[in-house]
């Protein structure tokens, strides 16, 4: 009897059992420390709302933790996930658990709109296999607990559709209000949505409106108010860099997000695709994506999907460096490849004796790529979240009991905060060539009290310290003693 009613409750609500399987999945180690993979941008992030939480919630100027002396005001994206997990840390203190929860909750309200919308445009079925695809694959497993705002863009790039393909149905302005806000938010999290929900959006009105579609106010009202409110932020943002000197590097800085040149290369396109298989798919994932591109469109309003993985690939060329080191600039390419491949299972699971073989071959791959994705998960991410096996953390407890609170550091980890914001200081970041008398004396009169570091790791993800680099730190270390005992690490008091 409880089975049956496990079944039929199942039958009637598929999207309970998807959520419930989506929390279970994520919620293994939620208290991690921001270690692991991508611990320099979640540090970033999780710094940021911890200044907010100790600095006074000021939502226009985000702080970092590596501007030196200054107040670490830096131009950023719009920061409204670190202010929410700020706002949650008034009330229940800081920890990292309230971060990757926030991210797994918008991780579901991203899985059950996508549901919804699948429904709609397709039917249950597809919708069923869809989410199920969206909740199980590795990296959308990893990034929707992670201490960034990637859950939180998944959700309103969904959010946003959703309400649009309702407003064109309705045409309430409620509706339209809705996508609009959502919208925003994506590109004010990220700019790159003006891209690949902007030609997705436009294909849908034009679905309903036509050549029309250019004399609707109420869309060129939407459209007004997400580009104000994405131009009107990184205006601020940019003011934010010329009176601080702090930048992620969108507009500012040394940092090249758009070196075209190797978008031509063999390299790029082989590397994208490549990890997108590999670490997205989980390798066996693929073929069933690609069947599920080859089923017929059945309306008009079905190619939206088509669109939207080619507008998702046209912002890799925009950015091409972004899109080649940040593994995470793929998930959103996600969102309408989970949908072809719940139309290949939906398809192939039918009851055609015809396609029995095909059926068998769709459980294989499913089997398969649950398989690979485990893998891919527990060992090439779960596992770096060990504090036995992460380096870095060692070295922040060491910081943490050998220098003062308030004491600003160097830290010789590169361009990775990940030892500043564990370690709970502020200061520099600098590179083991930078470790001369000039530079760091050069700090010592802006406030430096101590230089660390470690032998063992350059950032938290390159382990490899070649000699000439060591020679430099020694070299400084002779005149400014290591304070630690420990062999790998070293403190340096600083004059």
């Amino acid at each position: 009897m409880q089975n049956n009613l496990i079944k039929n409750s199942f039958q009637k609500s598929p999207i309970f059992f998807l959520l419930t399987l989506g929390i279970a999945i994520r919620i293994y180690n939620i208290n991690s420390p921001i270690i692991g993979i991508h611990s320099w941008r979640q540090s970033d992030t999780a710094a940021i709302a911890r200044n907010f939480y100790e600095n006074g919630f000021n939502l226009f100027y985000p702080q970092i933790d590596w501007g030196g002396n200054s107040p670490g005001y830096c131009e950023t994206e719009f920061p409204i996930y670190s202010f929410i997990v700020a706002l949650i840390y008034k009330f229940f203190g800081v920890s990292e658990f309230w971060g990757r929860l926030l991210s797994i909750i918008c991780f579901l309200v991203a899985s059950y709109f996508l549901y919804q919308f699948v429904s709609k445009i397709l039917d249950k079925k597809v919708a069923f296999w869809s989410c199920l695809f969206f909740i199980i694959l590795p990296l959308n497993t990893y990034y929707s607990r992670t201490f960034q705002p990637e859950s939180m863009l998944l959700m309103c790039s969904i959010l946003g559709v959703y309400y649009f393909n309702n407003w064109l149905e309705s045409e309430k302005w409620r509706d339209l209000i809705l996508s609009g806000s959502f919208v925003a938010l994506a590109c004010l999290i990220k700019v790159l949505p003006i891209i690949y929900l902007g030609i997705p959006l436009f294909y849908l009105a034009w679905t309903k409106f036509g050549i029309r579609v250019f004399s609707q106010l109420s869309l060129w009202i939407y459209s007004i108010f997400i580009l104000a409110s994405v131009v009107l932020w990184y205006y601020h943002a940019h003011q934010l860099f010329l009176g601080y000197g702090n930048t992620f590097g969108f507009w500012s800085g040394s940092t090249n997000r758009y070196n075209y040149n190797i978008v031509l290369t063999l390299h790029f396109w082989t590397e994208i695709l490549f990890r997108t298989a590999v670490r997205h798919f989980a390798i066996f994932g693929l073929p069933i994506f690609l069947l599920g591109l080859f089923i017929t469109r059945k309306s008009s309003k079905e190619y939206v999907l088509d669109i939207w993985l080619v507008s998702v690939i046209l912002t890799w060329i925009l950015v091409p460096v972004t899109s080649l080191v940040h593994e995470y600039y793929q998930l959103q390419f996600m969102l309408p490849g989970v949908i072809f491949m719940g139309k290949a299972c939906s398809q192939y699971f039918d009851n055609n004796a015809q396609k029995v073989n095909q059926r068998k071959i769709i459980v294989v791959l499913l089997c398969l790529t649950l398989a690979a994705g485990s893998v891919i998960y527990s060992i090439d991410y779960m596992l770096k979240e060990r504090i036995d096996k992460s380096a870095v953390f060692q070295l922040a407890q060491q910081v943490k009991q050998n220098t003062e609170p308030d004491s600003l550091i160097i830290a010789s980890t590169g361009s990775d905060p990940t030892l500043l914001y564990l370690s709970h200081r502020k200061g520099w970041l600098v590179n083991h060539s930078d470790v001369t008398e000039e530079n760091i004396l050069y700090r010592v009169n802006l406030g430096a009290k101590y230089l660390v570091g470690s032998f063992n790791f350059v950032e938290s993800y390159n382990f490899v310290v070649d000699d000439n680099k060591k020679k430099i730190i020694n070299k400084f270390l002779n005149k400014y003693p290591n304070i630690l005992k420990d062999p790998m690490n070293f403190i340096a008091k600083l004059p």
